[in-house]
């Protein structure tokens, strides 16, 4: 049976109270148990509201947002941000995902297989800004782990009852602070999330205030498998790609290649800035990812096409043998660089794949796909890259 919380908290008035008397578990030993309890987070649902609150030269300006995240077994996930009059969705089956700007009525569609996010991430409390769904991670999941690993003298403020649903329930009320902000985190003392937050902390714009009330939390999202598939309504209108509200763009066209230097799978490294002058295809792939492998001979037939005209790498974060025994019962020989911490992942911003950059001779990307693309489509952008017209 799904376990539903639902919450609905005020905000926390007046300024950081006094810690409370002596309790059975210390602050450091709560905050402790949250960065576990969100470390172990398979499968979750959690919706939020969210304000947050500019103080200026005597002046506050408030905007208010809804946040939602659910995460499920086989890659599969779904995330929806509403700020003032919009209301963007991103979601995942494992092998197909959609983006969608609802208050436009837009929505686009790939075929391609979302990344777990690395543990370095979890840890910091940073996710890639470069789609909804790492920015859903980071305000919902993330965020709180940060704190909680960052939190100098943490002190228990109070024990408090909160409704969850029809039940009265427990929580610590913890007191903290960090090089960027203060904080207050009322933890519920069953699973240890956070159901509520307070944070201040100074920005180029004054102080920032922002508070996060947890409305409801889901810990088995199952019964609910429509989240992660997407249908557009009657007159809906399909686009090319879309980027969403709270994402940078996530399209690198244009953008110079950043260097690196990883090794194939028979050891050998290979620099990005030593084939500067030559066009350089890098698709980044799994042996996981259906999406990718339906895809792979389609890459492996354009590379034998064109030759030593264009160098072909493909990018893969997983172990030697792994990859060693795939490519082998596949056939492929187009050369594959290993990217076991992701560094590579990271600095290009892939969060799904199949992700493919055609790199031009001056080491500017000139085509960006997420996702699968049609054999025509991707040996037409191929050859206008070699022939200096991208």
């Amino acid at each position: 049976m799904m376990t539903r919380y639902l919450v609905c908290l005020c905000v926390m008035a007046g300024p950081f109270g006094k810690p409370a008397r002596a309790q059975s578990i210390t602050a450091e030993q709560v905050l402790d148990k949250v960065r576990s309890a969100y470390g172990s987070l398979k499968t979750v649902h959690l919706l939020a509201e969210r304000d947050e609150t500019i103080y200026l030269d005597g002046r506050e300006s408030t905007s208010s947002s809804e946040c939602e995240l659910a995460t499920g077994s086989g890659n599969r996930y779904y995330a929806r941000f509403r700020p003032a009059n919009e209301d963007a969705i991103v979601a995942s089956d494992g092998n197909n995902i959609w983006r969608v700007l609802a208050s436009r009525k837009q929505w686009t569609k790939v075929s391609g297989a979302a990344l777990d996010s690395g543990g370095d991430e979890e840890e910091s409390g940073n996710a890639s800004t470069n789609d909804l769904h790492g920015v859903m991670q980071s305000i919902l999941l993330y965020h709180f782990m940060a704190l909680a690993k960052t939190a100098r003298d943490p002190v228990i403020l109070k024990e408090e009852d909160f409704k969850l649903g029809h039940a009265k329930l427990h929580g610590y009320l913890v007191r903290g602070h960090n090089d960027q902000s203060a904080f207050e985190l009322l933890v519920d003392r069953q699973s240890f999330l956070v159901v509520r937050a307070k944070e201040q902390r100074k920005s180029p714009q004054g102080v920032m205030e922002v508070v996060t009330r947890v409305k409801q939390l889901d810990f088995d999202p199952a019964a609910g498998d429509s989240l992660f598939a997407f249908e557009p309504k009657r007159g809906w209108n399909e686009v090319e790609m879309l980027v969403l509200p709270g994402e940078q763009s996530m399209v690198l066209t244009g953008e110079r290649a950043a260097n690196f230097t990883l090794k194939t799978l028979d050891g050998e490294p290979v620099a990005l800035g030593s084939l500067q002058g030559k066009v350089v295809v890098l698709d980044f792939w799994a042996t996981w990812c259906g999406p990718c492998r339906e895809e792979l001979p389609m890459v492996e037939k354009l590379r034998t096409e064109f030759g030593d005209a264009v160098q072909f790498y493909g990018v893969n974060d997983e172990d030697t043998p792994t990859v060693k025994k795939f490519v082998k019962d596949k056939n492929l020989h187009m050369p594959v660089l290993l990217d076991y911490k992701r560094e590579v992942h990271v600095r290009y911003g892939v969060r799904a794949i199949p992700t493919l950059l055609i790199i031009g001779p001056d080491g500017v990307i000139r085509q960006h796909f997420i996702g699968s693309r049609s054999e025509p489509a991707l040996r037409q952008a191929i050859q206008t890259v070699l022939e200096g017209k991208a």
